[in-house]
């Protein structure tokens, strides 16, 4: 009778445990019936020369909380693409990438929901 409540009881722990747990893979759905003003394609404001060309930042930002960034030419779709996560805090955003999850990146949004900016001040329009 006590192996019983001793492995009841570790089981009890464990589902305690684990009922905290979110997997990336299964990421929080948007729930609201307004859009959030996140969602959409961002480009920065600033390009950056890799090898003699100038690059893009671009984010592909989708409504179930993933979408994707990218390096890219001023308007080209050529460029590989990393998975990312974002979520909102009641206007606070966070945007992990897919390769590292545990580290977050804060963002804004201005309140015309026009420009995006991250925790260096860099900028990103919304295109």
């Amino acid at each position: 009778m006590k192996k019983l409540a001793v492995i009841l009881g570790c089981l009890l722990l464990l589902i305690v445990a684990c009922s905290g747990c979110i997997s990336p893979a299964t990421p929080a759905q948007n729930n609201t019936t307004t859009a959030d003003p996140i969602i959409g394609t961002w480009q920065s404001t600033d390009s950056f020369t890799v090898n003699g060309e100038d690059l893009y930042v671009i984010y592909e930002i989708h409504d179930d909380n993933t979408g994707y960034a990218m390096l890219a030419a001023a308007g080209s779709a050529e460029a590989e693409k990393i998975d990312i996560y974002w979520g909102n805090d009641n206007g606070s955003y966070v945007i992990a990438y897919a390769s590292d999850t545990t580290t977050v990146y804060p963002h804004t949004i201005s309140a015309d929901g026009k420009i995006m900016t991250d925790k260096y001040g860099d900028t990103f329009t919304k295109i």
